[in-house]
């Protein structure tokens, strides 16, 4: 890592220490989740995954957020014709990676509420050389080989809380440019910790 990095790093770290050892639970959330993902681009495949995500409050109503995801290795059906068409499942090694961040926008009481965000990142798609079947990989050339695109992120859900510990649902809308704009249903669900 570059030093000019790794002294930003360290200077965030040491401005944000003081809310992460404070005694009240206004000052950010940390928290994990089961993650779905419809890939519009693979035929509305959907993958399932985990991650985990972490807010700064910088106003009383609104936080910075980073959030990053993997959905796991999914199979694949496609049909190969030699004659006659045979259906045929293949494992694809396709995986996702993505993280988002930035603003989100709170309102409600300290044990319900409901937000919306907007916010930018990444995708990458995990396609390992040679673990591609020939008729599958027609359909996801344009996925590449550990190829990263741009994303922007809208949505919007809810959260419960009983003292610092809840549960969050997200729903939106996880759009990336490859070759044109490909949107996709995201949805997240799990538990959430305020600091």
């Amino acid at each position: 890592m570059k030093p000019v990095l790794v002294g930003f790093v360290v200077i965030v770290l040491l401005g944000l220490a003081p809310a992460l050892f404070a005694q009240e639970h206004d000052h950010g959330e940390v928290g994990v989740y089961g993650d779905y993902f419809r890939l519009n681009e693979a035929g509305n495949t959907n993958f399932l995954g985990v991650g985990g995500r972490v807010g700064f409050n910088v106003a009383p109503r609104m936080q910075l957020e980073g959030q990053l995801a993997y959905d796991f290795e999914k199979s694949f059906n496609f049909t190969t014709t030699s004659g006659t068409s045979v259906a045929t499942v293949s494992r694809s090694s396709l995986t996702l990676l993505h993280g988002t961040f930035g603003p989100r926008f709170i309102g409600g009481t300290d044990h319900a509420r409901i937000f919306g965000t907007v916010q930018g990142g990444f995708i990458r798609f995990g396609v390992p050389n040679g673990s591609v079947a020939n008729g599958f990989a027609t359909s996801i050339a344009n996925f590449g080989d550990g190829n990263t695109h741009g994303a922007f992120y809208p949505g919007g859900g809810g959260e419960l809380y009983i003292g610092p510990v809840g549960l969050r649902l997200d729903v939106g809308d996880f759009i990336y440019w490859n070759n044109g704009t490909h949107n996709n249903l995201a949805v997240t669900f799990g538990p959430h910790i305020k600091f």
